[in-house]
């Protein structure tokens, strides 16, 4: 790995696996150009949990400054830091690191916060009093959860492929997470035969991100759900979940929105002092630059 401490300009990273549809380093840097700020965000794929290991390292040591972290290593994480904000804590699940000066590790969860700000802005959905099913038991659905159960939703279908796994590992200290009478766990089976109409149907996996997959069959959708919110997004233009949404008049919004708030906390996070406004406007043109690109 480079050996960046002896640059003037502070490096980051975004991780991932895959990490090369990440819309990350383009946000990033636009916003560390406008504002003149001496920093640099790259990507980074590190293969796996060994991979995650060796970055982590390269943390404590300086070689960067902090990192973004994405699917699947937000729960490894969380393990790594040796400090944690409260929204951290309540998850379980870390997307943000920040290196300190004694070459600790301090780490939050904006997934949270970014997409509660993404829901009201894309859909303006209120989630008091709301029934929801999140698809998905990583680290960003543990943050939509958090957020739906902190906005006040009334009920919560999570819904897994080992749903007995989930309520044991779900059970974590500082946590609103285990509040079992408004989170109802359940197999995708068992969601298809609830027939039930929902308020909201979140997408927490990685379905749709490379692929034309969707969590729930196009008749769940139409005949059940009100309001859509896919949690990724696809450089290339929509996902597979809200398309369908839109082709059934459902209101629907992918993961560029969710991405785009909870940057704007990291940043925050990571000591970028400037308005959200401001930041959210040299973010969303250059997510306008990229949108026209992809389709010339």
């Amino acid at each position: 790995m480079t050996d960046y401490t002896t640059h003037k300009v502070q490096k980051y990273l975004v991780v991932g696996t895959p990490i090369t549809q990440s819309l990350s380093p383009l946000l990033h840097n636009a916003v560390y150009q406008q504002l003149k700020l001496p920093r640099e965000l790259e990507a980074l794929d590190p293969g796996d949990e060994a991979g995650f290991e060796v970055i982590v390292h390269a943390l404590r040591s300086g070689a960067f400054a902090g990192a973004c972290v994405t699917i699947p290593y937000k729960l490894a994480a969380f393990e790594a830091c040796d400090r944690t904000t409260t929204a951290a804590r309540r998850t379980g699940a870390v997307n943000y690191i920040r290196r300190e000066a004694d070459g600790s590790l301090f780490g939050d969860n904006t997934d949270a916060g970014g997409f509660a700000r993404a829901l009201t802005r894309e859909l303006e959905f209120d989630m008091l009093e709301c029934t929801a099913v999140v698809c998905g038991s990583g680290g960003a659905s543990r943050a939509i959860v958090d957020a739906l159960l902190q906005g006040g939703a009334d009920q919560i279908a999570l819904v897994t492929r080992d749903p007995r796994r989930v309520v044991q590992d779900w059970q974590l200290e500082d946590t609103s997470i285990g509040d079992k009478d408004r989170i109802l766990p359940l197999s995708y089976q068992g969601l298809e035969m609830l027939e039930s109409p929902v308020d909201l149907l979140v997408n927490a996996t990685p379905l749709g991100m490379a692929d034309n997959r969707m969590p729930v069959s196009e008749v769940f959708l139409g005949n059940y759900v009100a309001a859509v919110y896919d949690a990724v997004y696809r450089k290339d233009g929509t996902t597979a979940l809200v398309g369908a949404a839109h082709y059934l008049n459902i209101p629907a919004a992918d993961g560029r929105s969710m991405l785009v708030e909870q940057a704007i906390l990291g940043m925050r996070f990571w000591g970028v002092d400037a308005d959200s406004r401001e930041l959210r406007s040299i973010i969303d043109a250059s997510l306008t630059q990229v949108t026209a690109a992809s389709f010339e």
